[in-house]
């Protein structure tokens, strides 16, 4: 039996796992981060949606979402106020890379108290 080809094989193989795995944790990095700014977004749309006479910050949030998350990322944003708090629920999936798709479902829910006079 000749085993001269099993080396360049594996070497192939071990190459590919390597990348394999650097792109899965580059992938939960990015997942990471991205959840961080969502979170981020929604506490400063909600705390400026909780003051005296603000109107709705939709557009804001929207806006601010768009500019810094990718754009295959996908958000359905909900906002109300029940007088004494301001509510901002943002579900959201980010993509993935290859075959993965999107795979990171998650849900950021923020609440503010209102300011009153």
């Amino acid at each position: 039996m000749n085993d001269s080809g099993s080396a360049v094989v594996a070497g192939v193989m071990n190459i590919a796992l390597a990348t394999l795995i650097t792109l899965s944790v580059l992938a939960l990095a990015l997942s990471g981060y991205y959840s961080l700014v969502i979170r981020d977004a929604a506490i400063d749309s909600a705390s400026k949606a909780a003051r005296f006479g603000a109107g709705n910050q939709h557009d804001y949030l929207m806006q601010r979402l768009d500019v810094s998350v990718p754009e295959l990322a996908s958000f359905k944003v909900n906002q109300g106020n029940d007088g004494q708090l301001s509510h901002v629920v943002v579900d959201y999936s980010l993509p993935g890379f290859g075959l993965l798709g999107e795979f990171n479902l998650g849900r950021v829910s923020v609440a503010a108290a209102t300011e009153r006079l």
